[in-house]
This record gives structure tokens, C-alpha cells and sequence, in this order.
């Protein structure tokens, strides 16, 4: 497994790099929610499974942390839009104001990944295997993955399977979220390398220059999890890797300041 890198401050983010933070639910801490804002807290409280509600306020700290360091600012002034731009709710795409700094948020099981780059669209997508499935992978892999895609899976070993699967359609939604657009495009319209090639994406339907500068990368995170990212930049970036649990309990500064402060 790939070491993830404890720090015990936030490195400042260059043109030339690409940061991925690996934060887990139980790194939440109640002053966490002092951050977020009126729309990110009503989201929180409308999760009716405590893990979901944990990912969500993870992921939204974490992201404001970072930024916040980036910015120069407290992390619950960093002016975080969420508004879909379909039916203008607050459940879309985490954006900045003047598109500086981009940003992707993944989470499944008690893993929360997020990715950041200064001006590069970024996506980042991780996915929980669980043993315990009846795994059928023509039927979940309907919509998702072509018929090629379908038959090289089938031909590897039925324990190989479900991690093959998962390594195809964390590299397509990592390319997907990219985009912005997420799964407003069809899956299938993303054909990427298979499981025991490194990841490439080899053709995007639609956008016949889109695949020269998109670079591809798994994410190692043990046995059950399977996660990719994709940048989309004319200049390779440097991908840099931290373990945010030290972060998220201590808050390099701003803990005292938000435990301090009324609800």
C-alpha cells in the first residue's frame, strides 16, 4: 500500500502539483461543524445514516481547511458555492467564485478523499468493495462499462472480479467528475485501460481532443477500496499524497478558535 504522508501543516499548493487528502469518519470532531455554512449544516443534518451525515461534514471541513490555507483565510470564510446548475439547489459541485482553485470530494464506506489543484479541473472518485456482495458484474456493470469492457472482466478469475469492475468505474467517474458534469454524462461514453493496464483514458464520445491531456492515476488504499483521480492539464503535475487524520483532530490553529466560539 502506498504511504500516505502525515504532516503536521498544510503544504502550500504549486501549479505544478496536485494534492490528494485520505480523511476517514472517524476523524470527525463536533467543532467541525462550526465551519460550514447555514447551507452545508442543513445539508448535513438532512442525512438520516450517521455515517453519511460524518462523510458529508468531513468532506466539507477538510475541503475548507485546505482552501483555507491556500486562500488566507478562516476556513468558514472561504466562499464555497453549491448551487446545481440544472435546478439551482445547493447540492452541486463545490465551486470557488472566478474559477481559482478546483476541487473534488469522494467518499464510500469511512473513506473521504479530496483532491486539489490550482487551475486544473480535477476529479477524484473511491468505492468500498464489499466481500459480502452477490456480485454480478454484467448486471452492474449495465450502462457502465461496453461490451469489450464487460468480456475483459469476465475472462479474469471470479475472486478478481468485482475489483476489476470497480477499477473501470473509479477511473471513468474520476474522468467524469473532472468535467463537472459527473453522471449527467453516460459512463459509457468514457472508455478507459483495464485493470491490469495502467490507467489511461483512451476515448471520450463527444470529445475527440479530450483524452491528449488527461492523465489518469489509482490511488492505493488497501484491500477494499479501489479510488482513482484525473487531471485535465496540458503539464503533468506531481501527485502529492497526505494522511489528514492529524489535521482533522487538531486543525493547525483553528480548533481552539472554533471550540471557542458559541453556537
Amino acid at each position: 500500500m502506498t504511504e500516505w504522508q502525515v504532516v503536521n501543516s498544510i503544504p502550500p499548493l504549486s501549479d505544478h502539483t496536485c494534492q490528494v487528502w485520505l480523511s476517514k469518519t472517524t476523524d470527525m470532531q463536533p467543532w467541525h461543524v462550526r465551519m460550514l455554512n447555514d447551507e452545508e449544516r442543513k445539508r448535513a443534518q438532512s442525512f438520516r445514516k450517521d455515517q453519511d451525515r460524518a462523510r458529508f461534514i468531513v468532506g466539507c471541513a477538510l475541503s475548507r481547511l485546505v482552501l483555507a490555507t491556500q486562500l488566507n483565510m478562516a476556513p468558514h470564510q472561504v466562499p464555497i458555492d453549491r448551487t446545481c446548475p440544472i435546478c439551482h439547489e445547493a447540492h452541486g459541485r463545490p465551486r470557488l467564485p472566478y474559477g481559482f482553485l478546483q476541487w473534488s470530494v469522494s467518499h464510500s464506506g469511512n473513506i473521504i478523499l479530496v483532491a486539489f489543484t490550482t487551475d486544473a479541473p480535477v476529479g477524484v472518485d473511491v468505492e468500498w468493495m464489499n466481500t459480502a456482495w452477490d456480485f454480478d458484474v454484467v448486471k452492474m456493470a449495465d450502462g457502465i462499462l461496453t461490451e469489450k469492457e464487460i468480456a475483459h472482466i469476465l475472462q479474469m478469475p471470479a475472486n478478481d472480479r468485482m475489483r476489476g469492475f470497480f477499477i473501470y468505474w473509479t477511473r471513468k467517474e474520476a474522468v467524469l467528475k473532472a468535467t463537472g458534469e459527473g453522471l449527467n454524462i453516460p459512463p459509457l461514453n468514457v472508455v478507459v485501460s483495464g485493470p491490469q493496464q495502467a490507467p489511461r483514458l483512451l476515448a471520450f464520445t463527444g470529445r475527440p481532443d479530450g483524452t491528449d491531456d488527461v492523465a489518469l492515476h489509482d490511488l492505493d488504499l488497501g484491500f477494499n477500496y479501489v479510488a482513482a483521480l484525473s487531471i485535465f492539464s496540458k503539464t503533468q503535475k506531481r501527485i502529492e499524497q497526505y494522511d489528514a487524520s492529524v489535521l482533522m483532530q487538531q486543525g493547525f490553529g483553528w480548533k481552539d478558535y472554533y471550540i471557542s466560539q458559541k453556537s
